[in-house]
């Protein structure tokens, strides 16, 4: 039926706004948000579908959960050319993605629930980005800063730039370039430096629009199946086992992710 009175082409109308809202800003969960462009030993990425493995050149997706094993390490790179390198027994969630335009997001947050990890700020603005770890959120001034997160504690050292610390329980403080803390979900207290160990080449700065992906997009090995582990082997963040298939999909279920997330990270016992 063609519509061609008023009351159809309002419907029409209706309908591509409909269409617009549903391709809101938000990144898909199967989109990808940067490559992996420095990949050291053992690296892998937790989806919903299962366990991949993650190689240089392999792109990331919102949402992820990326895990390093011990003496392994990464880089990766956003679209808006933000630097995040993890380092060994690291475990750190790529959560929310908000896009602002083709190259720059207008919220972004990165949970970190364990190891170590330096953060070099890209072409978004600046306060668009938010780290979080198990007892404070940074907020991100123009700023280069390492840190290592753990249970009960996070140490922050600012290499340049500021960055705003607020604990779970309310306390604020500002660390300034060349500033170190230890940061706890009551207080966040000076010490004397804090280097976490990183080599040049994952502390130098890459642009994105430099990168090449891996031949297989989300895969950079020759046969990336061989490298899948299925969701359900998984107890308590360690793969029991490996299947050979075929290549899965990124997830689009925040709901199951969010389940696979808890079970791998259970709650911590509160500070005395």
């Amino acid at each position: 039926m063609l519509m061609n009175s008023q009351g159809g082409r309002a419907w029409l109308c209706f309908l591509l706004a409909a269409a617009a809202t549903s391709l809101a800003p938000e990144a898909r969960a199967d989109e990808t948000i940067g490559l992996a462009s420095v990949v050291r030993n053992d690296v892998n990425g937790v989806l919903v579908s299962g366990i991949v493995k993650v190689d240089t050149g392999a792109s990331v997706v919102r949402n992820e959960i990326m895990k390093t094993a011990e003496d392994s390490s990464a880089k990766l790179v956003f679209t808006d050319s933000t630097n995040l390198a993890i380092g060994p027994n690291s475990t750190v969630k790529l959560d929310h993605f908000v896009s602002s335009g083709p190259s720059s997001y207008g919220k972004v947050t990165i949970d970190v629930a364990k190891g170590v990890f330096r953060f070099t700020t890209g072409h978004s603005d600046k306060r668009a980005y938010e780290i979080n770890t198990g007892v404070a959120s940074i907020g991100v001034r123009g700023t280069i800063f390492e840190g290592e997160a753990a249970p009960r504690k996070t140490r922050l050292h600012v290499v340049e730039g500021v960055v705003d610390v607020r604990t779970k329980n309310g306390r604020f403080c500002e660390l300034h370039a060349g500033q170190s803390a230890i940061v706890t979900d009551i207080a966040c207290t000076p010490i004397s430096g804090f280097d976490p160990g990183f080599s040049p080449e994952l502390t130098e700065f890459q642009e994105f629009s430099q990168l090449q992906p891996g031949e297989q997009g989300i895969f950079a090995a020759e046969n990336p199946a061989m490298y899948l582990v299925p969701a359900a082997v998984v107890a308590g963040g360690v793969a029991t086992g490996v299947t050979v298939g075929t290549q899965q999909s990124h997830p689009n279920n925040s709901t199951q992710e969010l389940l696979l997330w808890q079970a791998s990270h259970p709650p911590q016992p509160a500070s005395p």
